[in-house]
């Protein structure tokens, strides 16, 4: 609770500077806003969460409240904090989701700067407000939930604008900064699972991996084309970070070692076309990740493979309430290795290199403020989860059922 106050007591703090300065009533100004959902995961052999598959979990929630004020036409202002339970990732730690001043010179050009949803797909800046989108669980090949912490947020300056092309109009968003990387991060996990393997037959291991971002940069493209319903996008990332950890030797000597992750030339492509209360979603991304250990002079580059997912999604809405919808989904770790080698060299199983989701699901509101929605997956590999997973205990073909009860104010 006390981040809770000192948010609020920094952007109240914020909000009357301003008034005092213009000499306006900002408190008029100030909207207040606010979502929960609480989940249920129940899934069959392998693990979606952990204990997901022997007694089903509610550890899937989010809990938010969203204040903004309009300080004047062309300043807006804003913060949300965030509290939410996936497994063992959040534990409803109360944290600043996002916030940021947003000056808008223009239609052409608006700056922001502050914590600020990284501009990424369709749904990346709407990912936490459940009622926002049909799905109970965000296509996976995309909207990865273990490598959330890397593309949810990031703390530094954008510019963003609208652009009347005469066939339609462009949005656009470019934006640099630095993420978080916290400790309870599934591919900080990962990378210490990956050297340690390599190094397992040497006698020697590593304790678990802290890393800072060094740069974050990127921007998207988006086309609101001339035909009804459709819009086009692109997106570019590029990632810096370096991590370190204890390298315990045979006789137990220990040493520093530093590492480097980045990701460059990283890109996502997505179309969302509307037509009528049928919707039509695909998105596209392939993610090259690059793992070094870096030595005095030298450098050992530990892996090079690039992540290749995309997904398809049709919707459709019933009367004003009912929303019935399906996926496809499909993630492979290593872009071209569709057999799973990759996973093998890493002492896994081959279906851990992939996985092929085949979701159906429906969503109900009741009202304004209740939504309902319930969703079944057909899986086949285990790419994605694999992490929360016991591996001595694992299936290739898996079944997940999903549910969600939200309310928003």
């Amino acid at each position: 609770m006390k981040k809770f106050f000192l948010y609020g007591s920094l952007f109240s703090l914020l909000f009357l500077s301003y008034g005092i300065v213009t000499g306006e009533n900002i408190s008029e100004k100030i909207q207040l806003n606010g979502f929960l959902s609480q989940g249920y995961v129940l899934s069959r052999h392998n693990d979606f969460i952990p204990q997901s598959s022997k007694y089903g979990s509610f550890e899937f929630n989010e809990f938010g409240l969203t204040v903004t004020a309009d300080a004047s036409k062309k300043l807006r202002l804003g913060f949300q904090l965030l509290a939410r339970d996936f497994g063992p990732i959040g534990n409803h730690k109360i944290m600043l989701d996002w916030g940021f001043a947003d000056y808008r010179a223009s239609n052409a050009l608006g700056v922001r700067i502050g914590k600020i949803k990284t501009p990424v797909g369709l749904y990346n800046e709407i990912r936490d407000t459940d009622t926002l989108y049909p799905m109970v669980v965000l296509p996976q090949s995309i909207y990865d939930e273990t490598m959330r912490p890397v593309f949810i947020a990031y703390n530094g300056a954008g510019l963003h604008g609208n652009m009347d092309i005469g066939s339609g109009s462009l949005n656009y968003d470019v934006f640099a900064g630095g993420v978080n990387h916290p400790e309870e991060a599934p591919y900080l996990k990962q990378i210490q699972t990956a050297i340690n393997t390599g190094i397992a037959p040497m006698g020697m291991q590593i304790s678990p991996v802290a890393m800072d971002t060094q740069s974050f940069f990127g921007g998207r493209l988006t086309w609101k084309t001339p035909v009804k319903g459709l819009r086009l996008g692109g997106n570019f990332l590029n990632l810096r970070a370096k991590f370190n950890s204890i390298l315990t030797m045979p006789g137990g000597a220990q040493t520093p070692i530093y590492g480097r992750m980045v990701i460059k030339k990283c890109f996502f492509l997505s179309a969302e076309w509307n037509i009528g209360n049928f919707t039509l979603s695909s998105e596209y991304m392939e993610l090259p990740v690059y793992l070094y250990l870096d030595f005095p002079g030298n450098s050992l580059l530990l892996s090079d493979e690039t992540m290749q997912g995309y997904y398809v999604m049709g919707s459709y809405v019933i009367g004003d309430k009912w929303t019935l919808y399906g996926i496809y989904d499909y993630f492979v770790a290593d872009k071209g290795d569709n057999e799973g080698m990759s996973a093998v060299k890493l002492g896994y199983p081959a279906f851990v290199g992939w996985q092929e989701d085949i979701v159906c699901g429906v969503r109900f509101d009741v009202n304004f403020n209740w939504t309902i929605k319930l969703e079944y997956h057909f899986i086949d590999g285990l790419a994605k989860s694999y992490v929360f997973s016991d591996l001595s205990d694992i299936k290739r073909n898996w079944n997940l059922l999903t549910a969600k009860l939200s309310f928003n104010f």
